[in-house]
């Protein structure tokens, strides 16, 4: 009883409402605490995203106003059959061609990988070559330290799995 006044007792309805909204409420309660201990999926990484990833307008010039990779996909070049073999021709070439590295595609290490994205940290564009050195270029520094060096590990993996799949010459 509250303060003298009789309540009346809950109908049927009441209490189905009342048993409805505790069940919702306990039962998103045990999800949401589920999903905070839950791992991060591992498709998710950040290699995937270079796929979809839109690099600001290019810095035309005088002489060129787009990327290699435009370039040779309007004149019907070739060139690596996916955005992600693209981006791992690109770090291969900062393998060998700027740190000098003769090693094998299977012997790559993040450590080297992670020099070979350094490249991109201390450079201006203009200065890297490849077929997308202004997107890359955009894309790493966009990333922070652990997200690079999760790249770096992604970038490892996959050039393990399917190689360097550049396009013959």
């Amino acid at each position: 009883m509250i303060a003298g006044k009789i309540m009346k007792k809950p109908n049927l309805i009441q209490l189905f409402a009342i048993a409805a909204f505790s069940a919702l409420l306990s039962t998103s309660l045990v999800f949401a605490g589920s999903r905070s201990h839950r791992k991060p999926q591992l498709t998710n990484g950040v290699l995937p995203r270079i796929a979809k990833y839109k690099a600001p307008p290019f810095p035309k010039s005088l002489y060129i106003d787009r990327e290699t990779y435009d370039y040779r996909v309007q004149s019907h070049t070739p060139v690596p059959a996916t955005p992600t073999d693209v981006f791992i021709c690109d770090i291969w070439q900062r393998v060998t061609m700027d740190l000098k590295l003769t090693m094998k595609p299977e012997e790559v290490t993040e450590e080297v990988i992670e020099q070979a994205m350094g490249i991109y940290l201390k450079r201006d564009h203009s200065q890297i070559a490849g077929y997308r050195p202004w997107t890359y270029w955009n894309f790493i520094r966009k990333l922070n330290e652990p997200q690079r060096k999760t790249l770096a590990g992604e970038i490892v993996a996959y050039i393990k799995k399917n190689g360097v799949r550049d396009v013959e010459q």
